[in-house]
This record gives structure tokens, C-alpha cells and sequence, in this order.
């Protein structure tokens, strides 16, 4: 049987420069996920009503990462993202299908990731704060 890695929970921001170029970079700790194997080609964007989108998964050797080349920007339009808005992955696989990352659920490890990283932008961040909640309601659909 397969082991599933379940562990590797980040956040993303909907950015202009993602969202007009159609690719996310995963951060670079994705790279030690038991999820993703550089042979992999696709990847499974899941919301949190369980509707899924397959986008194109590269790794980049200059940058040592992976990226999501095409399907973000429909992913975000989809489910009513916003520039700035704030979404929780968590990243799921065995390695050797094809990986899914899904918006993190209301959860405890969820509220501390995203708190932190408010707390770190919190002059940025401030004046918008209804995109600074995503996790949980900004994106109507996710």
C-alpha cells in the first residue's frame, strides 16, 4: 500500500504576475514533499466542496523548485479569487500518482500559518482585510 504524504501545508498568494503569466512557484520546501517526483506532469488543484482542476506541474532545475505552468489562472477565476487574496494549500500525494494540492480545511494548523503570515505583513495586509481571511472566506467558492 502507498504511502500518502499529508503534511506539507503552505500559503499562496493571488497575485497580478501569477494570475497574467498562468504560473504559481510552489515554495521551495515542496521540493522535500513525499507528494512530488520531478517526473510527475500534472497536479490536482481541489477546493474545499471537493470540485477539482488539472493544471501542468514542472520542476525547474535552474530554480530548484516546482511550478504549476497552466490552470492557476482558471483555478482562481473559477472559484472568485482576487488579487491579494490568501489561500492555504495542503499538499497531498504518494509520489508516484499524480499529487493533489487542496485548500486547507478550517483547521488550527491553518489559522497559525495564516496568522503568522499576517502578522508579519500586518502594515500590508491591514487595509485589506477581507482578503487577509481567505483561507476561510475570501474566495466565495474555495
Amino acid at each position: 500500500m502507498s504511502s500518502f504524504s499529508f503534511d506539507y501545508c503552505f500559503l499562496v498568494e493571488v497575485t497580478a504576475s501569477n494570475l497574467k503569466e498562468d504560473k504559481l512557484y510552489l515554495p521551495v520546501g515542496a521540493t522535500s514533499s513525499n507528494a512530488l517526483n520531478k517526473q510527475c506532469q500534472e497536479m490536482i488543484l481541489v477546493n474545499k466542496e471537493g470540485n477539482s482542476w488539472t493544471v501542468s506541474l514542472r520542476f525547474s532545475e535552474s530554480g530548484g523548485m516546482y511550478y504549476i505552468r497552466s490552470g492557476w489562472r482558471i483555478f482562481c477565476l473559477d472559484n472568485r479569487c482576487d488579487i491579494g487574496d490568501l489561500i492555504v494549500f495542503n499538499l497531498v500525494g504518494d509520489g508516484k500518482t499524480s499529487p493533489l494540492m487542496c485548500v486547507c480545511p478550517k483547521r488550527k494548523e491553518c489559522s497559525e500559518l495564516l496568522s503568522k503570515h499576517l502578522s508579519r505583513k500586518s502594515g500590508h495586509i491591514a487595509s485589506g482585510s477581507a482578503s487577509s481571511s481567505l483561507c476561510f472566506t475570501g474566495c466565495t467558492a474555495v
